[in-house]
């Protein structure tokens, strides 16, 4: 059949996305990133694709401070299984959460990513650029999806990302 369909992501789904970030990602980190998020509750939004019967993809978002203000939202980490990579998946999570953030009046998303994706969302390096953060260059993006958006200050990630 195939039919993919999005839903929050539910506390027992917690092992499967754990192992999809593992196949995706080659490894636990990320993994370890998203259950300490869960933990802490400082996950904003978690998204998880299903095609048929199993989870095929997993999107995260969470809190960052900028200037020590509750001001800003991190995308990641984001995971599709590796055999349903370059169906579109992703991109729909991206875009389901893009649109969940800005309904909340969230203002800016930053990531750390592949430029050739993120980009084709209206994220730029430019925008992040004047920000002070844990990473840099070209693979570290911001988009702003709402007025009154920071146009720089320091960012303060979740213990999650040590």
């Amino acid at each position: 059949m195939n039919k993919t369909w999005i839903r929050r992501l539910q506390p027992a789904d917690l092992d499967a996305v754990s192992e999809l970030n593992r196949l995706a990602f080659n490894g636990p980190e990320e993994a370890a990133i998203v259950r300490r998020l869960h933990a802490d509750q400082d996950s904003l939004l978690s998204l998880v694709a299903h095609r048929d019967d199993e989870l095929v993809a997993h999107i995260e978002f969470f809190r960052i401070l900028i200037g020590g203000k509750p001001a800003g939202v991190g995308l990641g980490p984001m995971s599709v299984r590796p055999e349903a990579q370059g169906r579109g998946i992703g991109s729909s999570l991206v875009r389901m959460g893009l649109t969940v953030m800005t309904g909340r009046g969230e203002s800016i998303v930053f990531v750390l990513g592949h430029p050739e994706f993120y980009t084709a969302f209206g994220f730029s390096a430019d925008l992040a650029r004047p920000f002070k953060a844990p990473w840099s260059g070209p693979a570290f993006m911001a988009r702003v999806i709402n007025p009154g958006a920071p146009a720089e200050g320091e960012l303060t990630y979740p213990a999650a990302f040590g």
